[in-house]
């Protein structure tokens, strides 16, 4: 197996809870190296395996040979840590949102380009057992064509981290935003026309964002919802999903999906009656629609693996998992979504 010496730039949370272990997990991929300010954080790596450590990001790059930069650093210091590698020749794997403005973007993609390297984004609910659910309950095609997907993320959170500050590059349409506008255009399969965007800042300790709601129309007239809150006393259900035939919904305490449809075949002949009288006052005078209702346990469901993904793109020269267009367009929606 082709081995990929690989850098890792950050032990945050994403950092040290994710890529650090799953870099250790897969035997693709060879740790070399990781940078990150904080000393205590280092010396706990290197008490986990046999690597070098570094506290200064451009120091790291001028010593040691690698293939692949992993960049899980604050937001702002992406667009300069990516094209820097780009610089030095390596290939690069970078955290969401992929940076603070679409001009950045635009800068790293120009960088990509131009040294001919491969780059790719963290956009991990396209993996989920939840989203592999959703995929194998949209390719059934029961629920007719699909006019509007929402996806909500609720809790009460008074953040107090770098993402509560806008000068950081934080807040939670940018954070969270970059996650399920990702999902739910990679669900629909279809290009967005318009976007709108309302924004807010409530129990944030911060002056970023912590509520946001982004609407998005695609070509197919399909209606795309996402709605964020870390204001929440009451958690919501993530997931409701609605087409010409039948709805889905998720049921969290649960860990299912429930899916009620209706076969078009058996609805009763009718036809709209344009007269002001309603016919027996009744709205509908068509009999019960035979409704369908199934539940699909996510548990059926096996997670995709990222970091398999990822070794195929940048070992194997397979087509990328994310294409960075599409990353490109989330960005886009999101700064439109800025107020």
């Amino acid at each position: 197996m082709k081995k990929l010496n690989t850098i890792l730039v950050g032990l945050g949370r994403i950092g040290w809870d994710y890529h650090f272990h799953e870099l250790l997990k897969h035997p693709g991929f060879n740790l070399v190296a990781v940078v990150d300010p904080e000393v205590s954080r280092l010396e706990e790596a290197k008490s986990l395996c046999d690597l070098r450590t570094y506290e200064d990001y451009v120091n790291c790059l001028e010593h040691e040979k690698a293939d692949l930069v992993i960049i899980a650093s604050p937001t702002q210091f992406h667009c300069d840590q990516v094209c820097l590698a780009f610089a030095k020749g390596l290939d690069v794997f970078c955290d969401k949102p992929m940076a603070t403005s679409l001009q950045e973007v635009d800068r790293m993609i120009a960088s990509m380009e131009s040294s001919q390297r491969k780059l790719m984004v963290y956009q991990p609910n396209r993996t989920t057992a939840q989203t592999v659910a959703v995929k194998h309950i949209l390719d059934e095609g029961l629920l007719g064509p699909i006019h509007m997907m929402k996806y909500t993320s609720s809790t009460y959170c008074r953040r107090a981290d770098w993402q509560a500050f806008k000068k950081f590059g934080g807040g939670m349409l940018m954070n969270y935003g970059a996650h399920y506008v990702d999902l739910l255009l990679y669900l629909s399969g279809s290009r967005a026309t318009s976007v709108y965007g309302l924004t807010r800042s409530i129990a944030t300790l911060g002056d970023a964002n912590d509520v946001a709601k982004i609407i998005i129309e695609t070509e197919s007239s399909c209606i795309l919802d996402v709605d964020i809150s870390q204001a929440s006393a009451i958690r919501a259900e993530p997931w409701a999903i609605h087409g010409k035939y039948g709805s889905v919904v998720s049921d969290e305490a649960k860990n299912e999906f429930i899916v009620r449809t209706l076969d078009p075949k058996s609805l009763p002949e009718a036809k709209a009656h344009e007269g002001l009288a309603a016919a027996d006052r009744k709205y509908n005078s068509f009999g019960e629609l035979k409704w369908q209702t199934k539940v699909v346990p996510i548990s059926d469901f096996e997670p995709l693996d990222y970091y398999q993904l990822c070794y195929d793109y940048f070992a194997l020269n397979h087509p990328p998992f994310v294409p960075i267009a599409e990353t490109r367009e989330v960005m886009r929606l999101l700064e439109a979504c800025e107020c």
